[in-house]
């Protein structure tokens, strides 16, 4: 149950990045966003209000989220024939931030990743590899999104749209307290 809350988060996600519309949003950087740290009221400050905003429930835990998305028809993709558009989800626990993830088909900031080089991230390995393999995540997690209350999770995302159509492929590599891979889940939704 709770990959299935996961994962219809994700198509949220990528519904709202799939609309040709929302407001073009400045994507707070990397140590604007600290998990454990930042509130969502820091967020709102910086940022301003949501294009969507909800709740969802991970290891019996209410979070709330706010998503900010934008959408553009007509140049700029990172690939051919997709509508060009990003996308800032933010899940907070009692005020505090503990997960962001990030997707974008915009050419300037695309968040495209090789799915083979995903495949080949196996438990055991580190922070290390994986960074040296796939490259700086764009989005993280903490408990209760996912089950280790003292691991970390990066979060690989990227969603593409073609006409009506919209498909996100996720990766989520779960670290235990040490940096070393403990889990990894690859997934795509929807088809194009």
């Amino acid at each position: 149950m709770k990959k299935l809350k996961l994962l219809t988060s994700m198509l949220i996600v990528a519904l709202i990045a799939g609309c040709a519309a929302g407001v073009n949003f400045k994507k707070m950087e990397e140590n604007q966003l600290v998990l454990g740290k930042t509130t969502k009221q820091d967020v709102l400050t910086f940022m301003g209000k949501a294009n969507g905003k909800g709740a969802n429930t991970f290891n019996g835990i209410e979070l709330d989220v706010l998503n900010y998305a934008y959408a553009k028809v007509g140049g700029g993709s990172a690939l051919p024939g997709v509508t060009p558009a990003r996308s800032q989800g933010l899940l907070f626990r009692d005020g505090v931030l503990v997960g962001k993830e990030y997707t974008s088909s915009f050419s300037s900031d695309s968040t495209l990743f090789d799915t083979d080089k995903a495949k080949t991230i196996i438990k055991g390995q580190t922070k290390e590899d994986v960074v040296f393999i796939m490259g700086l995540p764009k989005g993280e997690y903490l408990y209760p999104i996912i089950d280790d209350e003292s691991g970390y999770a990066y979060v690989y995302m990227f969603s593409q749209t073609k006409g009506f159509k919209t498909r996100t492929d996720l990766f989520v590599v779960e670290f235990n307290k040490d940096n070393i891979v403990t889990k990894t889940k690859l997934s795509s939704n929807g088809q194009l």
